[in-house]
C-alpha cells in the first residue's frame, strides 16, 4: 500500500485551515479533526516552550501524538498547519517527524522567495518534498495550492507504478514468447 501525503504548512504566519477544506478536498486533502487548542500545544510540546504560554508539561503532553493519529484515521492525504514549527531546531525538527511514520511528509512554507525554507526541516525532510510559496497568498490560494501540490504527488507515485507494470509487463510477454 502506497503512503499517504502528510503536507505540513510551517508558516511562518498562521493560516485558518477551517476556510480552506472545501478547496483542499478538491486535491483530496482531508484535515485531522482537532480543535484549535490541540494544534497549539502540539506547537508548544514540540518547541519545548511550554513554560513561556504558562502552562505545565502535563497539559501539552502527546498533542502532537493525537494529531498524528487522528491524521492516519482519516485514511487521506492530510493537511495541518503549525507555523510555531518554523523556528524549530534540527532535534525538535526529528522530535516532530517520529510521530509521521507511516506518512510521505511534504512540506509547504509560505516564507516567500526572499528567504530560503528553514534548513532544520530541509535537511531531514526527503528532497524535492519542500515547497516554498509565496508569502501573500490568501487562505484559499493556498488551499489551492496544497491541492495542485497533492495532484503533482499522486502523479509521481501512478508514474511510478506504471513504469514497475510495464517493465513487469515486458517480463511476462518475454517469458510467454520462450
Amino acid at each position: 500500500m502506497a503512503k499517504r501525503l502528510f503536507l505540513l504548512h510551517i508558516g511562518p504566519e498562521p493560516v485558518d485551515v477551517s476556510a480552506m477544506t472545501e478547496a483542499l478536498a478538491l486535491g483530496r486533502v482531508a484535515v485531522p479533526d482537532a480543535d484549535a487548542d490541540t494544534f497549539a500545544h502540539a506547537g508548544l510540546e514540540i518547541r519545548r516552550n511550554h513554560k513561556a504560554a504558562g502552562l505545565k508539561r502535563k497539559h501539552v503532553e502527546g498533542a502532537w501524538a493525537a494529531i498524528c493519529r487522528r491524521a492516519y484515521k482519516t485514511r487521506a492525504d492530510c493537511f495541518v498547519s503549525m507555523p510555531a514549527f518554523f523556528e524549530a531546531t534540527s532535534e525538535q525538527v526529528a522530535l516532530a517527524l517520529d510521530g509521521l511514520t507511516g506518512f510521505r511528509v511534504v512540506l509547504v512554507v509560505t516564507s516567500g522567495f526572499t528567504a530560503p525554507p528553514p534548513a532544520a526541516w530541509t535537511s531531514l525532510v526527503k528532497e524535492g518534498r519542500t515547497h516554498v510559496l509565496p508569502a501573500n497568498l490568501s487562505d484559499e490560494q493556498l488551499a489551492a495550492q496544497v491541492a495542485r501540490i497533492a495532484l503533482i504527488e499522486e502523479e509521481g507515485r501512478l508514474d511510478k507504478r506504471l513504469a514497475k507494470l510495464s517493465k513487469r509487463r515486458t517480463q511476462v510477454d518475454k517469458r510467454l514468447a520462450a
